[in-house]
C-alpha cells in the first residue's frame, strides 16, 4: 500500500477551487481598473464624478463575473 506524503505548511495545494488570495485580487483590481477608466474619462470629458462612480459599479460588476468564471 502506498504511503502518503505528509503535508508541509509552506506546500501549495493543488485544488480544482480558486483560492482566496486569487479572488480578492480580481474583486480589488476590479474595483481600481474601473476607478481608473472613469476617473480618466472624466478627466478627458470633465464631468466630475459621474464616470468615476459608474466605472466602480462596472469595474465591480465585472470582477464579480470574473470571480465566477474562476470557480465555475
Amino acid at each position: 500500500m502506498p504511503r502518503k506524503r505528509p503535508e508541509h505548511p509552506g506546500e501549495k495545494r493543488r485544488d480544482s477551487s480558486a483560492s482566496a488570495e486569487s479572488i480578492a485580487f480580481l474583486l480589488l483590481a476590479g474595483i481600481v481598473a474601473g476607478l481608473a477608466v472613469g476617473a480618466g474619462v472624466d478627466w478627458l470629458l470633465k464631468t466630475s464624478p459621474l464616470c468615476m462612480i459608474i466605472g466602480v459599479f462596472a469595474g465591480f460588476a465585472l470582477a464579480l463575473y470574473a470571480v465566477y468564471l474562476e470557480t465555475k
